[in-house]
């Protein structure tokens, strides 16, 4: 498997996490942590100047919002 299917795979992986967590917790909650573990991963492995760029990088970069399937309601 190559580095972009690996990193498909565990992007999939994590985001289903999250959408698990959000049935629990509110979404900005999940949000919030997944953005503070991610900070804290970025500081702990890139050079100061390789954060910076990163978090500029962020702020640049357009993301759409997920869609929300909605499922049916059922009568029992």
């Amino acid at each position: 498997m190559n580095d972009t299917k690996k990193l498909q795979k565990l992007y999939n992986e994590i985001f289903k996490d999250a959408l698990f967590y959000g049935d629990s917790f509110n979404m900005q909650m999940v949000a919030a942590t997944y953005m503070a573990i991610a900070m804290r991963l970025y500081k702990t492995h890139l050079t100061d100047e390789e954060y910076i760029r990163m978090i500029e990088s962020v702020m640049e970069t357009e993301v759409k919002p997920y869609t929300i399937k909605k499922t049916k309601d059922t009568i029992h």
